[in-house]
C-alpha cells in the first residue's frame, strides 16, 4: 500500500478545506439572492437559515449585512441571476455601436426578467451608503462593483485610439449612465416605459453619447 506523504496530505487537506469553504460561500450568496428576489432584505441569521448553514458559520464569512453584499456587488459575476461579462458580450457585433446597444439590450433582458432581485441589490447598496457614514471610523466597503463601468469599455474599446484620452474616459464613465440597474428604475418610474421602451432609450441615449463623443474630438 502507497502511503501519501505528510506534506502531500496536508496540501490535499488544505484544498478540501478551501473547496469547502467556497461552497458554503457559495451557499449564502444564492440563499440572500433568493431572498432578495422574494422582495425581502435579509439577515445575516435568515440568510443561514436558508443556506442550511450555522448563524456562527455565516458571521465568519459575513459580519453582517453590509459585508455579505458588498462581496455580492463586487463579485457578482456568474452567480445565479447575475449575467457574467462572457454572456453578455456573446453573438455580439464587432462594431463598437453596434456592439454597445447589442450589451444594452442583452443585459436590460436580464434585469428586467430579475427586476426584483436588482432593485433589492440596489436597496443594499443605498443601506450600506448610509450605514458606512455612520460609521466614519471604520474601514469602508466597496458599495457598488465596476462591472458596468468594464462592459462598456470593452464595447468602446475600438473607439480608444480615435479619441482624445480625457474624451475616451469621459464617453465611458457617461454610457454608464444609460443602462444598468439604476436606469432601470428611472426609465420604469419616473418614465413609465416597458422594457421595450426602456431599451430603446437606453440604446438611443448611448449612440447619442458617442457622437457626442467624436464630435468633441473633431473639434466641431
Amino acid at each position: 500500500m502507497t502511503l501519501l506523504r505528510p506534506e502531500k496530505t496536508a496540501a490535499k487537506d488544505s484544498g478540501g478545506r478551501h473547496n469547502q469553504k467556497m461552497r458554503t460561500r457559495q451557499a449564502l450568496v444564492e440563499a440572500a439572492l433568493s431572498l432578495v428576489r422574494a422582495g425581502r432584505q435579509p439577515t445575516i441569521a435568515e440568510v443561514a437559515e436558508a443556506a442550511f448553514v450555522s448563524t456562527a458559520t455565516a458571521y465568519r464569512y459575513f459580519p453582517n449585512p453590509k459585508s455579505l453584499w458588498a462581496d455580492v456587488m463586487a463579485h457578482n459575476e456568474g452567480l445565479p441571476g447575475l449575467p457574467s461579462m462572457e454572456k453578455i458580450f456573446e453573438g455580439a457585433p464587432a462594431e463598437p455601436v453596434a456592439q454597445l446597444e447589442f450589451v444594452i439590450g442583452q443585459l436590460a433582458d436580464r434585469q428586467f426578467r430579475e427586476e426584483a432581485l436588482w432593485r433589492g441589490l440596489l436597496l443594499a447598496a443605498l443601506e450600506r451608503w448610509f450605514a458606512q457614514r455612520a460609521e466614519p471610523d471604520q474601514e469602508p466597503v466597496p458599495v457598488r462593483g465596476d462591472t458596468r463601468v468594464r462592459m462598456a469599455a470593452r464595447a468602446l474599446a475600438p473607439l480608444e485610439n480615435r479619441l482624445p484620452p480625457p474624451i475616451y474616459a469621459k464617453l465611458v464613465q457617461a454610457v454608464t449612465l444609460v443602462f444598468g440597474a439604476d436606469a432601470m428604475v428611472i426609465l420604469r418610474d419616473s418614465c413609465g416605459l416597458d422594457l421595450d421602451e426602456a431599451k430603446d432609450v437606453m440604446q438611443w441615449s448611448a449612440r447619442a453619447l458617442v457622437r457626442a463623443a467624436l464630435a468633441d474630438a473633431a473639434g466641431v
